[in-house]
Formats: C-alpha cells, structure tokens, sequence
C-alpha cells in the first residue's frame, strides 16, 4: 500500500501541545453544558486516565450529569496510544488497540439505553487538546431533539452507502445534522470510478438543507495503512461509517478555513480524467503548478500536505485539494476526487507558519459565530486536519494549542462549548456549491460548524 509521506511520526510532532493535555475527571471543569432541556441541550465532558474505562464512563457521566436532562444521544472521542520500536530503530507511536477495546464499555456504563457513536481521534474541547489516554464526549438532549444512530459497511459503491444512511435516517423529525465518522479508506481509495464525493451525494439525499459533518478516525499506523475503529451502539467496528442524525429546533451555521494563501494567477483546468489533472489552462498541469508556487521544475513533489490547490467556491472562499501524487511520464497530478474540465483554481502556498494555523482557527469560528447572526450558539463542533495539528507542533512553541490560543478566545466566552478532534480528513459544508455538493470532503482544513438555537 502506498505510504502517505507526511504522516510519520504524527504522535512524536503533536506531543510538542503538551501544554493543553490535561483534564482530571469529575473536576467542575471537566465539563460544560448549554441550552434549554425543554427545547434542546448539550453538554461536553472529558476525562484524561490511563484506564481507558475509567476514561471512558468518567467522560460519558460528566457530560451526562453536565446536560441536565434525558439523553438523546452520545458522541465521543478516544485515543490510547502504545510507543513501539520501528524498523529504523526509533520510537514510534500507535493506537494501543487493546485498551481501545475498553473505552465502549466505560462509555456505556454510564451512557445505558443511549444511542452511541464514536471513533479513534485526539480531542478538541474547552480544556484543550487532548492528545493521550483522553475521552471527550457530546450528550445531546432536550425534549424536542430526536437522535438516531446508523452504521453501513464501506464497499466500493460508495452512493450507495450514502443513500443507505440517509434511509436509516429519514425517519428524524427536522433533521438538521447528520455527523459521520469513517476511516481513511473511505476517502483515499485509488481505483477510478471509487469517490467519496458519491458518498456525500448519497447522504445529502436524507433532505433539503441537511448539513453533513464529521470526517475519518486516527488509522492503525500512520502512513502503513488506511483502517481505522468506529464505535456504535455497544459495537467496536473498522471499515464502516457511523453517523448519527440529529433532528430539531436547532439551525446550523458552517464555515472552512485554512492557513495557506492563494496565488493571484487562477487557472482553469482544461484537460482532466476521474482523479487526474492533465492540463491547466492547456499545459502540463505539474510544469504550471511549479511554475506558479515559484518551485524548479526538476523539484518533487514530496508531500501530499505540503502541495495544494484552492478549488473557488465563491469570491472570498477556496476549497482545498491536496496534490497525492504526480504521474511524471503522463504529466499529471491525482487528487482525492475528480477536478473536472472548466474547474477555476489557485496554487495555494505556505503551510510552515503557526501563527496561520492558529489565525485560520480563530478565523474560521468567528465566520460561523458572524453567520449565526444573533442566534445562541450551543455548541461549537469541529473538524480540524490532523496535519494542522502536526504542523503546530513542528513549526510552533511548545504550548501552542488552536482551542486555548486561538478558538475560545474568538468564541470570547468560555462557557461556549466545544467539541471536535483532529481528523484524517475532513468532512463539512463548503461556501460552494461544487459539482453540485454543499458539503464536501476536505483535507488541511479547519472545518466549523456552529449549531445555535433556532430563530
């Protein structure tokens, strides 16, 4: 399988946020709530405990006890990792699958006859990033929200699998939100004709003005393979989509930054096939791309998280696509879904700054925040790249950390919850539409959607 330069030694280059682990269960700040039990609520809570059942019912009870009312349905977050020596002789870090099988029983204990989804990922909560030996869980709540929870097995069709949870979900009075939380392998797929934007297109189908959020799990060993774990009810799966509905009074509001700047040139994609980018604006695709990012034309392409292009969506928006690979004998550039013929675009630069990692992030929540207009947000839910996270601990300080520097003060209340994780791509609406999509797969990007009480 081809390995994903650029993903290495994730845990080695995240450890540099040590300054925002933390969490001690069952402390007050361990937990924050929000909203009406009469109407809808939620509350988030984590729990930081080498004992991932401890962890995982602490994390589950205080945003249960937190939300103040019934339970409609439970979202989490875990990651336990393992130090094994690689076969360069160094230490490598890897999700420790043993006590993974630990945390969902913790989680259930406490969370007994609520729908449950879940997967492996480092948190994003009021307290910070949890990097280790961390659950962080959403309790959804109040007397007029419904929830339910879907799985469907990945396959090659990937419509299919769409349109298979928007079945199992069409049954939710109002749904607003469908949040789904796969593995790699549903979006980097190589054979032609396999797309996660079919996927997409299936699940959109559920209803008018639904918003698909979420995006993929840590996998077993960065850069080796593409599985993941997914959690459902009292299941621990891999090779699956879990998605939970939400229905409601509740009215979501989304946006997606990153922290690269688009070149001035736009060129439009004249020769294209499936994944591939032959020409733009009728040359070689990989000799314009150079030539516009100001790079020799022998230099590599190195890294997929290092090469994007800005698809435009709107005047002020792009939608970023990452370079994986280029065919030097064909002279193309393959990309994780199709770019078609007539596609505007920029190269996009940059990615080694951290303070643009962190301004993207304030950025992004006070766009949405900007879009709520007056509405009382409930709740911040994010999708944040991984690779963002890896870049932070390369290039940043020690203690940089995008919840404590970067989101909450944007938020400008710290009783505004926040509940997200860095994600292996991500999943969420774009300022588009794009090949019809509202929502879109994404990748390097800070995706924030922002569910307030409705008008």
């Amino acid at each position: 399988m081809r390995r994903m330069p650029g993903f290495v030694g994730v845990g080695a280059l995240l450890v540099g946020l040590a300054g925002c682990a933390g969490g001690i269960a069952g402390k007050a700040e361990d937990w924050v709530k929000a909203g009406d039990p009469a109407s809808a609520a939620f509350a988030v809570g984590w729990c930081t405990d080498e004992d991932p059942a401890k962890a995982g019912e602490t994390a589950a009870a205080n945003a249960l006890k937190a939300l103040g009312c019934p339970a409609k349905g439970l979202i989490f977050y875990e990651y336990f990792p393992k130090t094994l020596k690689g076969k360069d002789g160094k230490d490598k870090e890897v999700p420790d699958t043993e006590k993974e099988k630990k945390v969902l029983p913790g989680v259930k204990a406490a969370a007994i006859g609520v729908p449950v989804i879940g997967c492996r990922a480092r948190g994003l909560v009021n307290g910070g990033t949890k990097l280790v030996n961390t659950v962080a869980a959403l309790a959804i709540g109040g007397r007029k929200i419904t929830c339910k929870a879907v799985k469907v097995e990945l396959a090659d069709d990937r419509l299919a699998i769409g349109r298979a949870i928007a079945n199992g979900l069409k049954d939710v009075p109002d749904l607003k939100l469908v949040f789904a939380l796969s593995e790699m392998r549903l979006s980097f797929e190589t054979k032609e004709g396999v797309s996660v934007e079919d996927l997409i297109r299936g699940v959109l189908e559920a209803g008018k003005g639904v918003v698909l959020f979420g995006g993929n799990c840590m996998p077993n060993e960065a850069g080796v393979d593409l599985a993941g774990v997914q959690f459902i009810h009292d299941q621990m799966l891999a090779g699956h989509v879990v998605a939970m509905g939400i229905g409601g009074p509740i009215a979501v509001y989304a946006n997606h930054t990153n922290e690269f700047t688009p070149s001035t040139e736009t060129v439009t994609v004249t020769k294209a096939k499936d994944k591939w980018v032959y020409e733009l604006d009728g040359k070689p695709a990989p000799e314009v791309y150079r030539q516009i990012r100001g790079m020799k034309p022998d230099e590599a392409l190195t890294s997929d998280w290092q090469h994007p292009i800005g698809v435009i969506v709107s005047p002020e928006k792009v939608y970023l696509r990452m370079v994986l690979e280029e065919d030097k004998e064909k002279k193309g550039l393959r990309f994780v879904a199709a770019v078609p013929e007539g596609t505007k675009v920029k190269v996009l630069k940059g990615g080694a700054d951290a303070q643009a990692i962190l301004a993207s992030a304030g950025e992004g929540v006070r766009e949405s925040l900007a879009k709520a207009g007056g509405a009382k947000p409930l709740v911040v839910l994010l999708s944040d790249c991984c690779a963002r996270g890896m870049r932070l601990g390369q290039f940043g300080k020690p203690t940089d950390c995008e919840v404590k520097d970067a989101i909450l003060p944007a938020l400008g209340a710290k009783s505004v919850l926040v509940f997200g994780f860095y994600a292996w791509g991500e999943l969420g609406p774009i300022a588009g539409p794009f090949g019809g999509l509202t929502c879109m797969y994404q990748q390097h990007t800070f995706v924030s959607v922002v569910l307030c009480e409705a008008k």
